[in-house]
């Protein structure tokens, strides 16, 4: 892993790759685009997530974090808002417009592995490590993004279907 980003066209048979962003200070670990295609934000061992005007090659805003930032996830239908998971167990919603935290969600369980919203955007589904003396398990937590709760706080019985994947998170999130 490095601290680079590389944008590929895949439409070109020439010039494959059509820009390498370098912003981060360490290994990058996760990297989304915004709903219209203009921005980057990605994340990682640096401590921050990082938002990019691709046109532009800038980096407009940095959002720092004591902890390694693992997952990023934009709102689905406000690209002003974007989660941020990492490797304490702490989850905040970032406000864009202002560089600021809106809220925190905590539950102190381990590592954030992946963060999805639901379609409609009023809630979250979490994934984490929860580490114990040698057991490790996966727990799965859905949170209401506004009142900065769990609703569901099914920690152990979705192991056997969790296994770090995201096409089951992606699943569990199309059932709510």
């Amino acid at each position: 892993m490095d601290h680079t980003i590389c944008v590929w066209n895949v439409w070109s048979r020439n010039q494959k790759k059509a820009c390498v962003l370098n912003f981060h200070n360490a290994a990058v670990k996760d990297v989304k685009w915004s709903q219209q295609g203009h921005f980057l934000l990605s994340c990682g061992y640096d401590c921050t997530s990082r938002l990019v005007d691709v046109e532009k090659g800038m980096e407009t805003q940095v959002f720092s974090e004591d902890q390694i930032v693992a997952v990023i996830k934009f709102h689905p239908d406000n690209s002003n808002i974007f989660l941020s998971g990492g490797s304490k167990g702490h989850i905040k919603l970032w406000d864009v417009r202002t560089g600021k935290v809106v809220h925190h969600y905590n539950r102190n369980l381990g590592p954030i592995l992946d963060l999805e919203f639901t379609r409609n955007g009023k809630q979250f589904i979490s994934s984490c490590d929860v580490s114990q003396t040698n057991i490790s398990e996966n727990a799965i937590i859905v949170w209401d993004v506004s009142r900065e709760v769990p609703l569901s706080n099914q920690v152990r019985e979705y192991n056997i279907y969790l296994s770090y994947s995201v096409f089951t998170i992606h699943l569990i999130t199309k059932l709510l």
